[in-house]
């Protein structure tokens, strides 16, 4: 996809819209002429016994009721158009940068303890999950978070997502429906206590409380037909609709508890359940997905029983009106009938309904991810090597985070060993580091890579980029990295594969120590089954290879015209021959020429 689909979108939806209001003007004023016409014909027709106007009287009553059913239908679709409004305009959103002012960034999932969150950018401001977030969901947020890490785990589930994942990418507008139709739930919903609810039955005995509201209602409804009809006495139905009203009372606290799900949740189901009915109907017919949607049809099909829950919140609302309180319990015992049929879907569906809620969050991940693909022009799916030996190759990678138009591709082809890259400030080495381990964190993810081609070994990422010191803690900047650096030592001991990133190495301290020190890590982390990549200004340790060390040099450079310093950002083979911080220090006016 590109930014001028989504544009056409927008402009589409936007002509949608502008009709959409044009019909409400004219259902309101519609609906203005027709009330009180009916009102006068009904009142006069009433008056002088015309049944030609009662007729015509019941006649515009029928279409009222028809204007006001068509009116209330098309307040929905001006919400949901809005809607689509709204997740268009976070498309388009990604294509200008203006992504990185959304209020969801994942901030609250990063941990301190897990540098990549930090180095890698994957929660933040400017960050993979800020981009990538399309989950309205607090569950489904949870997951993203969860699937954005840099150490590896199911690689079964992450070749499922991204077969879901591809077949997203085939059906954009259902896409953007999906998240459309999302985006009509609050912000940030929270179902796991509604899920708990529903799937535990009530209290006590059901079949007692069911028999109860049964018989005595059709004992009230047949004691009235043979007092109005059979000329019966009026005793009976009058005394059972004082017992009826009674035993109501008497259960109340109970009803109110049991039925509060309901009350609560009315919107919100039939949301879901317009969420559901979207997802029956999507062509979606890969395996992963048949997998992913099978908990909407087995046990219990999705749709039906949460249509029926709709109803029955519908009634259960009813009950807040005292008037209809007073006579359908009355009458009917209509709390105990609403409380013993909510008892019986929970009994058939209620196990179900957690099932269902896990599915629109886990759509809401896939949505997410195929965000990459919606909005980025090179992508690819990454592949993933077999075999114990480190590997990552790349062609094209660039970071999510900054614009295609702005971002400069790189390769890499790395396997086991140790790959010191040197260059001038601001020439692209942290940024290349960065490029790498981001796109490793969302290939684990199942995402599609910012990339020509990327294929990598299942390794852990293990980041030394972002340091700084804790005051809290009595922690300087140098032991913080010396303590990053000695994790990477602890974890390389299992023999598992890695990827080491390191920027800067031992930047906080002096030159003599760091050298040493910088050239016995180099040496520790340089290992069969670890690829590392450290960046440094220090051009002794371009010397390690000669020392029978598996260390290759790479670089950027830079050039200038006039008094500006240029960059393109491409990494080359060899080490780096020039600086620029004294010229950065004139350019400041910091040293004279």
């Amino acid at each position: 996809m590109n930014k001028l689909f989504y544009e056409n979108v927008r402009e589409n939806t936007l002509a949608l819209e502008r009709s959409q209001n044009a019909q409400r003007t004219r259902y309101i004023l519609a609906r203005t002429v027709v009330f009180p016409a009916m009102l006068i014909t009904l009142i006069h027709g009433y008056d002088v016994e015309s049944a030609a106007e009662l007729m015509l009287g019941g006649f515009l009553l029928l279409l009222f009721v028809v204007l006001v059913a068509r009116h209330r239908k098309l307040e929905r679709l001006r919400l949901l158009t809005k809607a689509y409004l709204a997740v268009t305009a976070g498309y388009l959103e990604r294509f200008s940068g203006a992504w990185k002012n959304l209020p969801e960034d994942g901030a609250a999932y990063g941990k301190e303890k897990r540098p990549p969150d930090r180095d890698l950018h994957i929660f933040g401001t400017a960050s993979l999950y800020q981009y990538l977030c399309a989950a309205r969901t607090q569950a489904g947020r949870e997951r993203l978070a969860a699937a954005l890490t840099a150490t590896p785990r199911d690689l079964d589930r992450t070749r499922r997502r991204q077969a879901a994942v591809a077949e997203l990418l085939a059906h954009p507008l259902l896409c953007i429906e999906l998240e459309a139709r999302g985006a009509r739930l609050p912000d940030g919903h929270d179902t796991r206590e509604l899920a708990k609810e529903l799937a535990h039955p009530l209290k006590g005995s059901l079949k007692l409380i069911s028999c109860i509201g049964i018989v005595f209602a059709n004992a009230f409804v047949l004691s009235f037909l043979w007092a109005a009809f059979f000329h019966g006495a009026w005793t009976i139905p009058i005394v059972l609709f004082m017992f009826n009203l009674t035993v109501a009372m008497a259960f109340y606290t109970r009803t109110q508890r049991e039925l509060a799900p309901l009350g609560h949740m009315a919107r919100e189901l039939r949301l879901y359940g317009r969420i559901f009915r979207t997802l029956e109907r999507a062509p979606l017919r890969g395996e992963a997905f048949r997998e992913v949607l099978a908990p909407l049809f087995a046990p219990v099909r999705a749709t039906q029983a949460q249509s029926r829950l709709t109803t029955l919140a519908q009634c259960a609302a009813t009950r807040r009106n005292i008037v209809f309180f007073f006579l359908a319990n009355g009458i009917l015992l209509w709390d105990l009938h609403c409380m013993a049929y909510f008892s019986h879907w929970r009994i058939q569906a209620g196990k179900a309904a957690a099932g269902w809620l896990k599915v629109w969050a886990e759509v809401e991940v896939l949505l997410s991810l195929a965000r990459i693909g919606h909005t980025r022009a090179v992508h690819a799916f990454p592949t993933f090597l077999e075999g114990d030996a480190p590997q990552l190759m790349a062609e094209g990678a660039m970071p999510l985070v900054i614009s295609e138009e702005a971002a400069t591709p790189n390769d890499a082809h790395l396997s086991a060993g140790t790959l010191v890259i040197t260059g001038s400030n601001m020439s692209g080495k942290t940024t290349y580091m960065r490029t790498l381990g981001s796109n490793a964190v969302l290939a684990y993810a199942g995402a599609p890579v910012c990339a020509q081609s990327f294929a990598l070994t299942p390794m852990a990422v293990y980041t030394s980029i972002q340091i700084s010191d804790d005051l809290a803690g009595g922690i300087s900047t140098f032991y913080a990295e010396l303590l990053r650096i000695k994790k990477m030592m602890t974890y390389s001991k299992r023999g598992r594969p890695m990827l080491i990133l390191i920027d800067e190495i031992f930047r906080g301290t002096n030159s003599a120590d760091r050298i040493v020190g910088a050239r016995e890590a180099i040496r520790r982390l340089t290992l069969p089954h670890a690829i590392t990549i450290v960046t440094t200004h220090d051009f002794e340790l371009c010397d390690l290879g000669s020392e029978g060390v598996p260390v290759e040099n790479a670089h950027f450079e830079e050039h200038y015209e006039g008094d500006k310093i240029l960059f393109d950002f491409k990494i080359r083979e060899g080490r780096c021959r020039t600086t620029n911080a004294q010229y950065l220090l004139r350019m400041a006016g910091i040293m004279g020429d």
